[in-house]
């Protein structure tokens, strides 16, 4: 603003008074505006707040909304030395023996050593090969123990080798030994010097399924054609294996196949064809066969995949030639390595199976987590009988039900719902002492959020029936007090979780799990949901005609019409519910992503079922609060966007009343400058005159 003052000296008037009072009042719509920033600064400030609340909230309702995930264990070994393990959600109570043989070892050799670290190795080539990998180190006549060690270590090639030097005099001239050790245990992940190069095939096509490259678990049915016949690899229904072994013996070997096969099925049918004389693998699409044993070799392999009326051949073409490659370094021949710790897979045997006194299961590690299911044994040692040799203790491990842990989980949620509820409270209340309503009673999308989150604590769960042993979180001890807050009677949820403990997870956490009912429901069954299906009950209606296909199938609500049923997708004998989406491809209809498998061989019938489609609460209230915070839809993200569309705007006005009140008080100061121009003119007059 203008920086000009006017004391008013020639005349005694205070000008720059006169201004200030006449600049506070063209202020007060200045102040109005600032004040309504203030206050809508405070709001949004309040709503972020309460948005931070609702996602810690989130946050805990995660941790219930899936029974699948809710269920618990505590496991315990009475010999935590030899035996520990560790439990997850898909474990059963009760308990197990476990008899350790043997640990799973990593392959080790030790070089009979040089006398230094930098000696010499000598000039040529090293062979080795790990879990029939085979790497090549060449060396020059400069090349020292370290160097070599490095070398090794560096190669991006390596297959799975640390080299290390390890120094002990052992009095014949040896100080410092390479070490060579594998990195992985099992009886596959062993440690070979090799003489010669050994004899390597590579597939000549590339395997790819819809145009990207194959996996090992990929199965051969959905395959693409690479014959250039246009088979459909869905009607394969062998693959001929044929081709020669190391020495020539002949192979020729059919494996039939089925939808499911896969090619890590094709994988162990190939190496048992061989007889376990050649290591297959599959990487980036494409098959590798390895002869394991070194030198000339006779190996050939070709794969035909045939439908019954066309063949599709996989030829493979020698990438690396037996025995073409020579190991010539003296000093690193195979006779100057000794195996220290031979590669082993670990034995034991879980409930005395398998029954065989010299039958084990075996695996290459010590961490096993496929043989009982959910739960994860550490081997740690053999729990041989030294007193009876031969024989093996049993070690014993006990699941229990953790449901300490699904209280935590309870009260954090409990705890998490309290704070949005009495920062609500805060914030919407009518305080009568200071005679002020709380800063968001006006924000009218806000207030309702309470009571959104408190019906599903307090009415029966979504798609529950009779037939559940549970159907309000009441019956499980969880309420909602008179002052608002929720609470959990502990007594109660132990006895429940006594009574029916999945049951109570299923009240919980129901994740969109289905059932039938009705006098047709053996013939069409609940198969899946997903989260966009709507939870409660669905009516459907399938008819089959007499040659056992579905000519219609319709689907609607409990509580609709018939005549507002829609129809759903048929796609051979299932059926899905519509799959329409709006705008923001948000499903249009309740029913999307239900389907239902239909016995068509109940043919020239229409059949009725009823469709229940259960939603645990936690799993209800965790999409609300979701939805509630949605960027872009969510009630309180726009309700924080508007907050600050009118802070903005308000700000824009600011702006622009502070510009003209810099014009007013200009405006203000110039015309009292003339005024007291003319005013000192005029004593300067009247001073002329009276000289006179």
């Amino acid at each position: 603003m203008s920086s000009l003052q006017l004391p008013g000296l020639s005349t005694g008037i205070d000008t720059k008074a006169l201004i200030d009072q006449l600049m506070a009042v063209e202020r007060r719509r200045l102040a109005a505006y600032t004040s309504n920033v203030t206050k809508f600064e405070e709001k949004k400030t309040a709503v972020t707040e309460l948005q931070s609340k609702l996602f810690t909230y989130k946050s805990s309702l995660k941790d219930l909304a899936d029974a699948t995930q809710l269920r618990s264990f505590q496991a315990g070994s009475n010999d935590e030395d030899t035996l520990t393990v560790s439990v997850n959600s898909n474990a059963y109570e009760g308990s197990h023996t476990v008899q350790i043989k043997q640990l799973a070892t990593a392959d080790r050799w030790i070089h009979g050593g040089y006398k230094y670290a930098t000696s010499y190795v000598g000039e040529g080539t090293f062979l080795f090969s790990y879990d029939n990998e085979q790497m090549t180190i060449q060396a020059t006549a400069d090349t020292t123990l370290e160097d070599l060690a490095s070398l090794i270590n560096n190669d991006p090639e390596n297959p799975g080798v640390t080299a290390s030097i390890l120094k002990y005099d052992d009095g014949a001239g040896g100080v410092y030994h390479l070490v060579l050790s594998g990195r992985n245990s099992g009886s596959d992940y062993q440690i070979t010097v090799d003489t010669s190069s050994a004899e390597v095939h590579t597939a000549a096509s590339t395997l790819q399924t819809a145009a990207e490259n194959s996996g090992s678990t990929t199965k051969i049915s959905e395959l693409d054609d690479f014959s250039g016949q246009s088979i459909d690899f869905a009607d394969i229904t062998q693959v001929t294996i044929s081709g020669a072994q190391h020495d020539g013996t002949a192979v020729n070997t059919v494996f039939t196949i089925n939808q499911h096969s896969t090619l890590e099925d094709l994988i162990s049918e190939i190496e048992t064809a061989y007889g376990d004389t050649v290591k297959v693998t599959f990487e980036d699409g494409q098959f590798k066969i390895t002869d394991t044993t070194a030198g000339a070799s006779s190996m050939t392999l070709a794969l035909d995949f045939e439908t019954g009326s066309q063949t599709a051949s996989l030829a493979f073409n020698q990438s690396t030639t037996g025995g073409a490659v020579t190991a010539d370094i003296a000093s690193l021949a195979a006779a100057s390595f000794s195996e220290t710790q031979s590669a082993q897979d670990s034995l034991f045997k879980v409930d005395d199976y398998p029954a065989g006194a010299d039958e084990w299961i075996s695996r290459s590690t010590n961490t096993v987590d496929d043989v009982i299911a959910g739960v994860t044994l550490n081997l740690h040692g053999a729990t041989e009988d030294l007193d009876n040799p031969g024989t093996y203790d049993k070690i014993e491990i006990n699941l229990t039900r953790n449901t300490e842990q699904l209280k935590e989980k309870m009260n954090s949620m409990i705890e998490a719902y309290n704070t949005v509820v009495m920062y609500i409270d805060e914030k919407t209340t009518y305080d009568e002492d200071t005679n002020t309503a709380g800063i968001l009673s006006s924000e009218y999308t806000l207030t309702s959020i309470r009571s959104l989150l408190r019906t599903p604590l307090i009415v029966n769960a979504v798609g529950f029936t009779a037939s559940d042993t549970f159907l309000n979180p009441r019956d499980i001890g969880l309420s909602v007090g008179a002052d608002g807050m929720l609470e959990l009677d502990e007594n109660e949820f132990d006895e429940a979780v006594v009574d029916d403990y999945l049951g109570v997870l299923s009240l919980m956490g129901a994740k969109k799990t289905g059932s039938t009912s009705g006098v047709d429901s053996a013939f069409v069954k609940f198969y899946g949901a997903s989260r966009y299906t709507n939870a409660g009950e669905f009516d459907v209606r399938v008819t089959v005609d007499g040659s056992g296909a579905i000519t219609s199938a319709l689907i609607k609500e409990a509580d609709e019409d018939w005549a507002d049923a829609r129809s759903a997708t048929i796609d051979g004998n299932y059926i899905y519910g519509n799959d329409e989406v709006d705008s923001n491809y948000k499903p249009v209809h309740p029913e999307f992503d239900l389907q239902l498998a239909v016995d068509t061989s109940q043919t020239g019938r229409t059949m009725d079922v009823m469709v229940n489609i259960r939603q645990g609460f936690a799993g209800n209230l965790y999409e609300q609060v979701d939805d509630l915070l949605h960027s872009g839809t969510g009630r309180v993200p726009i309700s924080i966007d508007s907050l600050e569309d009118r802070i903005n705007s308000i700000e824009d006005r600011i702006e622009g009343e502070e510009r003209r009140l810099e014009g007013v008080e200009a405006r203000m100061v110039a015309r009292f400058a003339r005024l007291e121009k003319m005013l000192s003119m005029i004593q300067q007059q009247f001073a002329g005159i009276g000289m006179l």
